[in-house]
């Protein structure tokens, strides 16, 4: 719950941590401060390592319930923390720390107060009262406005008396209130199993249910707004105003040309792409380009200007954004088949090489029994020669490299960032994440416990530099190189529930803008095609792979790269004299004129990640030059010509992605707009309509109040509607509505 926090910050102190292993104690002064360093707002769990319990001081407090405590008289504001749950203390002298004690707590830290979350919203159409403290928490996860108290009618006098009356007040849970039972929704045990964004869709469609139920004797003796009603007679048409033209299109984008891929690349991506029934070529070149990136990986990096340090690793993150059937699973084949044979590959090599591995410990075993048997015979005779020699064979044995091999791996499907970091400590020029639905990903690191999945991710971005980490049961893990490339996909419709938060200013930590290789194509026409593969791309796209993968650091200084030194933990590159004049023109253009005239700031955010995105590519692309023919020295004009190519067009995709939210109420105006003017039956133009009826009709990107309500607004400006607008009850909540429809939309229909 992100309130209004009082933050005096004296010399009292309302919580101490004390670090057990370090004995190092992190005092809080203010909520304000104790709330950042020990509360996850969004799961209301105790954060890890949180030893803030007064009575146990020795105990972790991690993964208990925080529920907030707010002022009953200013619900945004938040006064104190009530914790409950199992702390547990650890034996610190093991490692992993291992679990010893577990006492149940309850206790509060700042003042106690009423139990509410959310409250403090901008714009908040509703809040809700219960007595069921399970559904509170469900529905604070949620980010439903709410509050607890044990008596349901209680909360309702809360609520009343600390929310503005323009607020429409309900209540929920299992058992009905004492008094307004009319503002009461019912759950069930279905209701447990929705997602936060059912919950928001049915909440919102019970109040508009109680809203009507409640409106409907007012509706009746209000007479209709005969004006608006008397308009739509057709002699009255030229009283309406002109409808105003609603554009509703997606942002144009630029196709892929075949100037834009190396020739071998270029004839395998459209060769996938045309087999699998003329699908846009687009989706198979970039899921080829980031599982190349992640095969060169942590290997190699290139300097982009001529003297500084900065230095950018080639992984790059990449996703298809396409509407369901639209052949996304056949381009994640496409781009990942060279991938998928070195996966192969390198599992039986590891296969074969623990063959041998458990046969050598065998025989090394037995030698070693041996030896150990000759030394106890020697021991008894007590020869100290003999025993002294056969000591030594024993050292040497025992001394001889026998690990265990390490299964080599390129990419993981489904891995939790624990899981993901053990995999980059054996792989340490880094892995590929591969997810067909990008959004499980995102929603998974969302709803993370807490914010290191999360900010994993985002360090793993970079590629460059080690990550350490410490926790009590796993103890210390150590990364060379936290590397991570991401490949996905994701529906139009999921993207925009999910970019929405960002664009709002809400949870925008630049997690989406990273993926810089993020495609949303014009849909090709279907064609069937049935053609034999060609044969000859798909083995140069493999053997392409192959070298790469191939690349020691050896062989990548041979090509023409900077060896590694005490500075530079890999080899590098620079760019040619005259492409590095083309990367500062171009990095000018891009910071002094492009981003310093766009007015959207997600969109800046993006755009300015290109200063990685085109020395990656130009990287990549001299690395494909190089292993095809030799020695090519600093990265080539050409090479940052192509990488600035994929620049431009990648831009005019971002604006299209981007736009779905930033220009999605004009699209869903227009969306209304075309259903309006397809109307089968005259009843809506004869009596009008309520933003419930659109509501109900599950149109596309119409199937929540608040989308209805902005595409309504713009129907009303644009003169395609008129609102007719009826005071609320007693009860509270907005005026009712109804819509006229002007009926000269339909003269050209």
């Amino acid at each position: 719950m992100n309130a209004k926090l009082p933050c005096d910050k004296t010399a009292i102190v309302l919580a101490v941590s004390t670090d057990p292993v370090s004995g190092f104690k992190t005092e809080y002064h203010s909520l304000e401060d104790f709330i950042k360093g020990c509360i996850d707002e969004q799961s209301f769990k105790v954060k890890p390592e949180s030893f803030i319990c007064y009575e146990l001081p020795q105990y972790n407090c991690e993964g208990c319930i925080a529920l907030p405590y707010v002022n009953p008289q200013q619900l945004d504001e938040i006064v104190g923390y009530a914790i409950r749950g199992i702390a547990k203390k650890y034996d610190t002298n093991q490692i992993p720390h291992k679990e010893i004690d577990s006492q149940k707590v309850s206790f509060w830290i700042g003042k106690a107060g009423v139990f509410a979350s959310n409250t403090n919203k901008k714009y908040m159409s509703y809040v809700l009262g219960t007595d069921d403290i399970n559904l509170f928490v469900k529905l604070a996860k949620a980010g439903e406005a709410i509050v607890f108290h044990e008596d349901i009618d209680a909360a309702y006098q809360i609520i009343n008396n600390g929310m503005p009356e323009t607020i429409f007040r309900m209540l929920i849970g299992k058992k009905p209130p004492r008094n307004n039972t009319d503002l009461f929704i019912h759950t069930d045990q279905d209701f447990k199993k929705l997602s936060p964004n059912s919950i928001k869709a049915f909440l919102s469609e019970k109040k508009q249910q109680i809203i009507e139920s409640i409106e409907f004797d007012s509706l009746e003796q209000h007479p209709k707004n005969e004006p608006a009603k008397q308009l739509q007679d057709p002699s009255q048409w030229g009283k309406w105003k002109e409808p105003k033209e609603i554009k509703a299109e997606l942002s144009p984008v630029a196709p892929l040309t075949k100037e834009m891929l190396p020739y071998d690349l270029d004839e395998y991506v459209r060769d996938e792409a045309n087999r699998a029934d003329n699908m846009p070529p687009d989706f198979v070149a970039v899921c080829t380009l980031v599982a190349l990136c992640s095969v060169v990986g942590a290997r190699v990096g290139i300097k982009p200007k001529q003297f500084d340090d900065w230095t950018v690793i080639p992984n790059l993150w990449g996703g298809i954004i396409a509407p369901p059937s639209s052949k996304k699973s056949p381009a994640f084949n496409a781009g990942t088949y060279a991938l998928d044979r070195l996966v192969v590959n390198a599992r039986k090599d590891y296969d074969e090489a623990l063959k041998e591995y458990e046969i050598s410990s065998l025989v090394k075993e037995s030698s070693i029994k041996a030896l150990k048997d000759k030394l106890k015979d020697a021991g008894k005779k007590a020869d100290k020669e003999k025993q002294n020699q056969i000591a030594s064979e024993l050292r040497e044995l025992q001394d001889e490299a026998t690990g265990e091999p390490i299964l080599k791996r390129y990419k993981t499907n489904d891995a939790s960032p624990e899981a993901l970091a053990e995999l980059e400590k054996l792989n340490p020029n880094g892995i590929l994440v591969c997810r067909d639905e990008l959004v499980g990903l995102l929603s998974s690191l969302d709803k993370n416990d807490s914010d290191s999945g999360r900010a994993f991710y985002l360090e793993g971005w970079n590629g460059n530099k080690p990550y350490e980490f410490d926790r009590i049961m796993r103890g210390n893990g150590f990364i060379e190189n936290h590397c991570l490339s991401v490949l996905g996909g994701i529906q139009p419709d999921k993207l925009v529930a999910y970019l929405e938060p960002s664009i709002k200013g809400m949870g925008n930590d630049g997690l989406l803008q990273r993926f810089q290789l993020l495609v949303y194509p014009d849909t090709n026409n279907w064609a069937y095609r049935d053609e034999t593969p060609n044969k000859d791309a798909r083995k140069a796209v493999f053997e392409l792979f192959q070298s790469l993968d191939n690349l020691t650091t050896n062989a990548i200084v041979q090509i023409g790269a900077k060896p590694a030194d005490e500075y530079n933990p890999r080899p590098y590159f620079r760019f040619s004299e005259d492409a590095q004049e083309l990367f500062i023109a171009w990095t000018t253009h891009l910071h002094s004129e492009v981003i310093a005239s766009e007015e959207h700031p997600i969109i800046i955010q993006h755009l300015d990640k290109y200063g990685k995105l085109m020395p990656a590519l130009a990287l990549i692309f001299h690395l494909i030059d190089g292993v095809q023919m030799g020695h090519v020295g600093d990265v080539s004009k050409r090479c940052a010509e192509m990488a600035i190519e994929w620049c431009n067009y990648l831009e005019t995709h971002a604006r299209r992605i981007y736009g779905l939210v930033l220009q999605s109420t004009t699209m869903k105006a227009g969306t209304l707009c075309q259903k309006l003017k397809n109307l089968k039956d005259d009843d809506w133009r004869v009596k009008g309509f309520t933003p419930r009826q659109v509501q109900q009709k599950n149109w596309k990107s119409l199937t929540n109040a608040d989308a209805v309500s902005d595409a309504l607004d713009i129907l009303v400006d644009s003169n395609w509607l008129t609102l007719e607008e009826i005071e609320p009850t007693v009860k509270g909540g907005r005026p009712s509505k109804r819509y006229w429809i002007n009926p000269r939309i339909f003269e050209n229909t």
